[in-house]
């Protein structure tokens, strides 16, 4: 019997780590108009980035169903497996529910479901800890209680580079989206009670960062000794640059690279980079 580790696509676990620690990922589904892609199977991100560009409308997402959980469930116990799923926050989609309900209709203890309460690499970061907790024995029960203890200490911080997709999305209206525009204001966003907030304004990427830094080191907080995340939404140099203003500043133990996928993309738009670590 083995523990086998799931999330979704909504976690944006980076692939490598995927492959490293078997970690099962469900794809959500991405809407264009009458298409439709599995986040992460059919279609890149360059080629989501390039549809987004041009689409008049915003494109649409769709939970993972309770059926695709009922087979990805059944095919692991078949093997007399136990399942840990970590889903992205139920409090932005519906997939921890559809979870939840494939569970009731297998009627197996042999599952245990997490509701991140984060998005993207904030959520991927408690997958990743699951995946290391298993590799050094841990119980499910016990990596079950870690994930839930420490999913409240998990902090998101995105720095949005444009309001157009936001303001599409219907998140803030058409007039503060030019404003900001104008003005080069870009809204750092964090994650409370699995909710997206507003955090604060600043204007331009590098006084989003050096904002950020200062609200983390005004919570007492520090960097030193831990594993942090980062990731973009198709830029990279703008990652890498944060990146290296953090190893210059700060000890860390180490840093997860990756990528947001289609799913959190669609409403943050290209241009995005965001900072994840456990207080």
């Amino acid at each position: 019997m083995a523990i086998k580790i799931m999330a979704d696509t909504m976690c944006d676990v980076p692939k490598s780590f995927a492959e490293r620690y078997d970690i099962k990922i469900l794809p959500l589904t991405v809407h264009f108009s009458e298409e439709s892609f599995r986040d992460g199977i059919d279609i890149t991100m360059e080629e989501f980035y390039k549809k987004l560009k041009v689409a008049e409308r915003l494109p649409t997402t769709s939970q993972i169903s309770p059926m695709d959980f009922y087979t990805a469930f059944s095919e692991e116990l078949s093997k007399n497996n136990e399942v840990i799923v970590i889903t992205g926050s139920s409090e932005m989609s519906g997939t921890y529910n559809s979870a939840v309900i494939a569970k009731k209709q297998i009627e197996s203890d042999k599952i245990s479901i997490i509701d991140s309460q984060g998005i993207t690499l904030g959520a991927g970061m408690l997958v990743i800890k699951a995946a290391r907790l298993l590799e050094q024995g841990m119980t499910m029960k016990n990596i079950v209680d870690n994930i839930e203890s420490s999913k409240h200490n998990m902090l998101h911080y995105f720095m949005v580079d444009t309001l157009k997709y936001l303001q599409k999305g219907g998140r803030i209206s058409l007039s503060a989206a030019v404003l900001g525009s104008i003005l080069n204001i870009k809204p750092i966003l964090t994650v409370v009670n699995g909710k997206l907030e507003l955090l604060e304004k600043a204007r331009g990427l590098k006084k989003s960062v050096t904002t950020v830094l200062n609200m983390i080191e005004t919570k007492g907080l520090s960097l030193d000794n831990k594993v942090v995340a980062i990731n973009h939404t198709g830029a990279p140099e703008q990652a890498e640059m944060l990146k290296e203003i953090i190893i210059s500043q700060y000890k860390v133990k180490e840093i997860i690279l990756g990528e947001v996928g289609a799913v959190v993309a669609t409403h943050a738009g290209p241009g995005a980079i965001a900072l994840y670590f456990e207080k």
